[in-house]
């Protein structure tokens, strides 16, 4: 299944005012409903969404959020501990594993809360974050390095997940000093 990823607009004409999101850790009785906004916005079946995000949320080492808007969920969020991968060695550490957050919702601040809360929750289990990024999906790229991630290397692939045009970037972002 091919990822879509949001528009590049940096700069865009018309401007959405900031949403007013919710966010917390994600409960049985939201599976269901991030599963059909993950398959609205990424494709795929809901109900192979359901399972993974089943997985994620009931993991020793990670962590699924979301967002919800007037009690909608708007997007969603995981994190994960994953150990050095044995092809292309990224290291061990714990990843942002994917972000999501419905269409009609997007350029509202939203990825931005859920990337937050998640670095929030790592930094009180480990000093460093990781994730790794479609060379394509400029958003998420930006987002990233305006929360503080820094580029550490270019591959095909990182932990196994191999990039739409052939090139990814493994970033890393440090607790701040205290």
């Amino acid at each position: 299944m091919g990822l879509r990823f949001a528009a590049y607009v940096p700069r865009p004409l018309e401007r959405h005012a900031p949403a007013s999101a919710v966010v917390a850790e994600a409960t049985g009785d939201d599976v269901s409903v991030l599963a059909v906004l993950q398959a609205r916005a990424r494709g795929g079946s809901a109900r192979e969404w359901a399972g993974r995000i089943h997985r994620a949320r009931c993991g020793d080492r990670s962590l699924v959020v979301t967002a919800k808007v007037a009690g909608e969920a708007v997007g969603y969020a995981n994190v994960a501990f994953l150990p050095e991968h044995p092809m292309d060695h990224a290291p061990a550490g714990y990843y942002l594993t994917g972000v999501t957050v419905d269409p009609a919702w997007r350029r509202r601040g939203i990825a931005r809360l859920l990337t937050r809360r998640r670095m929030d929750w790592v930094w009180e289990r480990d000093s460093a974050i990781w994730c790794f990024i479609s060379a394509r999906n400029r958003a998420s790229l930006d987002l990233h390095r305006e929360l503080g991630f820094h580029h550490v290397l270019f591959g095909a692939s990182f932990q196994g997940v191999e990039f739409t045009g052939g090139e990814g970037w493994l970033l890393r972002a440090d607790r701040p000093q205290s």
